[in-house]
């Protein structure tokens, strides 16, 4: 089991689209054919300078399935609006 945990930071002027960014990276679980066992995607709440607004904190079966998930179309889609939305990312991969 691999968890893939992706924090994302907006661009000033789009923290208004932290729920259109959530609501698309949620649905990547049904989305992709259920590459992720397990997905959970929440907001910050304390909004300091340094926190990030919106993860994504995920399970998949295999280094493989990851993989496969990262090319899915439906992956790639919503990566169009991370690059639109998002100032920067950062993500860990780690097997559990």
């Amino acid at each position: 089991m691999i968890r893939h945990i992706v924090l994302f930071k907006m661009k000033e002027g789009k923290q208004g689209e932290t729920g259109r960014l959530a609501t698309a990276l949620a649905a990547l679980q049904k989305s992709t054919g259920g590459l992720m066992r397990e997905c959970e995607v929440a907001h910050d709440v304390i909004h300091a300078k340094n926190s990030y607004d919106v993860v994504l904190n995920s399970v998949f079966a295999s280094t493989d399935d990851l993989e496969t998930y990262r090319v899915h179309p439906e992956h790639v889609k919503v990566l169009d609006l991370i690059k639109e939305v998002c100032e920067s990312t950062v993500k860990v991969d780690y097997g559990i």
